[in-house]
């Protein structure tokens, strides 16, 4: 399916809008397999989410293309001072660590990359120009605690973990790590 070649796309709503159809394929696709945890309505309820997320105006999404087939997606939004996010951690964080103020957090929500486009650097490009493309201070993520390889990558590309946390009744999995990447300097010289 890759050539060696693809091209990334850095957007908001409007193109991951137009590619809903395939980002929801690609997610099924690579979340549905072991090492993750995939219930029956995962589907619906990723397609929920995603539907939701589109009407925030921080959404950002980097799109990966070999020739016209979406190969891969990246995709998160700004945190809320008034977030909940660092209230369901199992491991208490420093209030320095925890306090938000806009434009502190991009939380980077969703990244996939079917398993034949894998090996070429979409995922790494993906990821570099989605947080290079944000004004954020610094980034967060999750990660299913049986991802080993996932946690892997995220920790060779400058992601560290700092606890875990309940995922909810409509969350992907009900564990997750999650992961601080402290600054997106590095990334914005690089452009």
């Amino acid at each position: 399916m890759l050539d060696q070649r693809f091209a990334v796309h850095v957007g908001k709503a409007d193109l991951a809008a137009a590619y809903l159809d395939g980002i929801c394929t690609i997610y099924d696709d690579v979340f549905s397999r072991p090492p993750f945890f995939w219930r029956d309505v995962e589907s619906v309820l990723h397609r929920e989410r995603l539907d939701q997320l589109l009407t925030d105006a921080t959404f950002g999404i980097t799109a990966a293309f070999a020739g016209q087939v979406l190969v891969g997606f990246a995709y998160g939004f700004t945190l809320r001072a008034t977030t909940q996010r660092w209230s369901s951690l199992t491991e208490p964080l420093p209030e320095e660590t925890t306090r938000e103020w806009p434009g502190r957090t991009f939380m980077l929500f969703d990244f996939a990359v079917l398993p034949e486009a894998r090996g070429h650097g979409v995922g790494r490009t993906l990821h570099d120009k989605l947080l290079a493309s944000r004004v954020e201070e610094r980034a967060t993520l999750t990660v299913q605690p049986t991802a080993a390889d996932t946690k892997s990558i995220y920790q060779h590309w400058g992601w560290r973990q700092v606890s875990q946390m309940e995922g909810g009744p409509t969350a992907a999995a009900p564990v997750f790590d999650v992961y601080l990447r402290d600054s997106l300097d590095d990334l914005r010289h690089t452009r």
